[in-house]
């Protein structure tokens, strides 16, 4: 445990966010590689394809909240965020199997019931780590290094999982791309038990914050009229969405608008990771030195830039694409850790309002957000790319109006979204002043060990953010 200003060493920070490693060698391919893998390799449709994975997203969508509210009531022998993180962690490694070395001729049916057990697994396993996180530290400044290590680490398996497709195809001597997604999926089921075990054995769990009753199921529908909450909210799937639409359709702008193969393709998005992950310590410091919604607006704007500009690419020049890949990934790490740091000031100052410990619950309804923010370009940029005629099998020569349209689709959208998230996160009114003011009444309070349930309307502490 962290208290308050104190550090962790980089040692324990590196055991206790390994588990974002194997999220995120779930999360790119759900994105990047499992949709393209699906329609051209084991022969379903686009249309097909980018309804499985939005009625994934969308079925999943409530578990999260129901989730964060059994963390938040759990309080076993083990501890309150273990039972979830070691539950996920099994019904994780059943799935991935099914999922990524799923064969040809798999029925909708089937491909749509193991990425359901999927994201069931994830859901579990991300939230309770996510919620852990979030309980290591009151300082504010320490909150943007914990979760700039989580979203490094991320980055870090993001990394990993993408020297896999060009290693296994070295390795087996086959262009094919299901080498590659088996062995994505060998290294998800590799790393969550390690993952687990490393968690555990360098991090426990903070004592439980006492609440003047336990959370209840309909605390959610109250959460939503949080002020500060829904700015959150609306920021983290503006910025969410973005990044979403650029990935889901970044082997087809590889391959089908520069002339690149998956193979290449995928190089080039390691490139994009990499300058992610060397970049994140620098907006780490960025944070401490101007505040946490000044330096992610300073990142949406830099993304907006830097992505904009991959539409000058010219085509078949790989020394360009490595340069405009380095610059593009830039931003990538910085705005999910600062959208995650500030949230474990709002749920203080939620903590402040009602006297209760809602972590769980916060923490479920962000990563809704997160997920509805991914769902939104497979489940929709998808279709639109069939209805403009564009065709994603690989050797397909598809016609310049085609071409047109998905250069609008990858470079015009997600700068105009991340311009949105910049204006939304630029208004931000809870900055280090304000969090020390909301410290120091709850450790008042601690000290007085007097919690009145009248005196702690929901509304008060939110009063200042309803403009």
């Amino acid at each position: 445990m962290i208290d308050d200003g104190a550090r962790l060493s980089p040692a324990r920070l590196i055991g206790f966010t390994s588990p974002a490693v194997p999220v995120a060698a779930i999360g790119l391919p759900f994105i990047v590689h499992l949709p393209p893998y699906y329609v051209s390799e084991l022969g379903l449709g686009l249309g097909t394809v980018g309804l499985i994975f939005l009625l994934v997203r969308a079925i999943d969508l409530p578990l999260d909240p129901l989730l964060g509210h059994f963390i938040d009531r759990t309080d076993g022998r083990i501890g309150r965020f273990r039972p979830w993180l070691l539950g996920g962690g099994l019904i994780m490694i059943v799935a991935a199997y099914l999922v990524f070395m799923a064969r040809p001729g798999i029925t909708p049916v089937t491909a749509f019931a193991a990425l359901m057990m999927l994201y069931a697994g994830l859901s579990s396993f991300q939230l309770s780590h996510f919620a852990w996180a979030s309980t290591l530290s009151a300082d504010y400044d320490q909150r943007s290094r914990i979760f700039g290590w989580l979203q490094t680490m991320a980055v870090f398996g993001m990394i990993l999982v993408l020297l896999l497709p060009p290693l296994a195809s070295w390795a087996l001597g086959t262009k094919s791309a299901a080498s590659g997604v088996h062995a994505m999926g060998w290294f998800v089921i590799a790393t969550v038990p390690v993952s687990v075990l490393l968690v555990i054995a360098t991090t426990r769990e903070p004592s439980r914050k006492v609440t003047h009753r336990e959370p209840r199921l309909r605390d959610v529908t109250e959460l939503f009229r949080n002020p500060l909450m829904m700015r959150l909210l609306l920021a983290d799937m503006l910025a969410g969405i973005a990044p979403g639409i650029t990935g889901s359709l970044f082997i087809f702008y590889f391959e089908h608008r520069l002339g690149f193969g998956a193979s290449v393709a995928s190089l080039l998005l390691l490139v994009y990771f990499v300058a992610g992950m060397i970049a994140a310590p620098l907006w780490m410091r960025l944070a401490v030195r101007i505040g946490k919604h000044q330096a992610a607006t300073a990142a949406a704007l830099t993304f907006c830039v830097t992505n904009g500009a991959v539409v000058l690419l010219p085509t078949n020049d790989m020394a360009s694409a490595v340069v405009g890949m380095a610059f593009a990934g830039l931003p990538y790490a910085a705005f999910p850790f600062l959208m995650r740091a500030m949230l474990a000031d709002v749920i203080d100052v939620d903590r402040l309002a009602t006297g209760m410990d809602r972590t769980g619950l916060f923490s479920a309804v962000l990563t809704t957000t997160s997920k509805v923010a991914h769902a939104v370009p497979i489940g929709i940029i998808y279709p639109i790319l069939g209805l403009i005629g564009f065709n994603g099998k690989t050797g397909t020569t598809n016609t310049p109006e085609a071409i047109a349209g998905l250069v609008v689709l990858f470079v015009g959208a997600p700068v105009l979204v991340m311009l949105a998230a910049a204006w939304v996160v630029s208004r931000w009114p809870h900055g280090a002043r304000e969090h020390a003011a909301v410290q120091a009444a709850l450790a008042e309070r601690a000290a007085s060990a007097e919690m009145p349930s009248a005196q702690y309307s929901s509304a008060a502490p939110n009063a200042a953010y309803a403009t």
